[in-house]
């Protein structure tokens, strides 16, 4: 029976319900697979997708078929498990009855795709976590593609995840304040958190492992590289920073004073200075420790427009990227990609003149 990819999640979804019944019926105890059932190896072929634990009380494992493009497919939805679906990045086409490609912004730009540059998509047509160009450079996007908090060198491009950018992104809290998980540099969590009182080590998929400390050093997964610019509750120079204004801005409210004209420092998700800062009439550039970039290029008037579409991301990449300009690749793609305003294209600001 040929079912599309698509579909094929109700019907696990359909199959996993009645499995909870199963469950129920069939008394699924601790040792109800060691005792009842015996499964067949389960070692998949080439072209087949291994699913886990799919079987009644979730004893065996199953390979499922995966459809190439212009395979015949149906679509209806079954109480059993579907033994084949459409391969990754294809649908069951309801009138041709056929599996052929999902179309969606991602595949567009994934057929587009220059030599060096790693899009992915997933089954539904939305983007994978991670996009890399030109074997340089990777970055994190959220499912439309959007770029978001998260980069490292490409070289390092097995080691992201993007988890904690694309939760922040789905839920988007004020940086930092507490309330919202700290990531590393490349969108990743951060093995160490902190609460108020105490700090500790966490696992991708939050668990929590190793000690309770008052300190990062005292932790078993501080790295002293990763960590070398917080104090002892991981905070940063720019949370401090931002903090102590707020107290200030707080404390002169309470009595009776109203506060014009304060610029907080904006705080990035790994407790870094944001690429972007605004004071004044101005916006600019800045690095990661709120250094200024020095060059007036990077400096422009304080308008909606700008305050809006100013990103500082070409510098930033480039800054990054500098340590291995040796690299014939690094260097050819740095040169391609001269940096306008902070910018990689001109976003119709306008430079403040000294």
């Amino acid at each position: 029976m040929f079912i599309p990819k698509i579909l094929f999640v109700c019907s696990i979804t359909a199959f996993l319900f009645l499995d909870v019944f199963a469950q129920y019926r069939y008394d699924c105890d601790e040792h109800f697979c060691s005792k009842s059932v015996k499964c067949r190896d389960t070692e998949c072929s080439k072209g087949f997708r291994l699913i886990k634990n799919a079987t009644k009380c979730g004893c065996c494992h199953v390979c499922v078929e995966q459809l190439k493009e212009g395979d015949a497919c149906k679509t209806q939805e079954l109480s059993v498990l579907p033994r084949q679906e459409c391969g990754e990045g294809l649908i069951c086409s309801q009138t041709l009855a056929k599996c052929v490609p999902v179309e969606s912004k991602c595949t567009k730009e994934r057929r587009r795709a220059r030599a060096g540059d790693v899009i992915k998509c997933d089954e539904f047509g939305f983007y994978e976590p991670v996009v890399c160009k030109s074997g340089v450079l990777c970055y994190c996007v959220n499912k439309n593609g959007k770029r978001i908090f998260g980069t490292d060198v490409a070289s390092k491009k097995e080691l992201m995840n993007c988890k904690c950018s694309r939760d922040y992104d789905k839920f988007p809290r004020k940086v930092p304040d507490g309330n919202f998980l700290r990531c590393l540099p490349n969108g990743n969590y951060d093995p160490i958190q902190c609460s108020d009182e105490s700090c500790y080590c966490m696992g991708d998929e939050f668990h929590t492992f190793g000690i309770v400390a008052k300190s990062i050093k005292e932790l078993l997964c501080y790295d002293k590289r990763s960590h070398r610019d917080d104090d002892e509750m991981l905070r940063s120079k720019c949370w401090h920073e931002q903090n102590f204004l707020e107290r200030q801005i707080q404390n002169y409210t309470e009595n009776g004073v109203r506060v014009i004209g304060a610029y907080l420092p904006k705080c990035d998700l790994d407790g870094s200075y944001a690429p972007v800062q605004c004071k004044k009439n101005e916006c600019y550039c800045v690095k990661k420790n709120g250094e200024l970039y020095h060059k007036r290029k990077y400096r422009v008037k304080r308008t909606p427009d700008n305050v809006k579409n100013m990103t500082c991301r070409c510098i930033r990449d480039h800054e990054m990227l500098m340590e291995l300009r040796t690299d014939e690749k690094v260097k050819a793609y740095l040169d391609k990609k001269p940096c306008d305003n902070g910018e990689y294209k001109n976003i119709g600001v306008i430079e403040i003149k000294s």
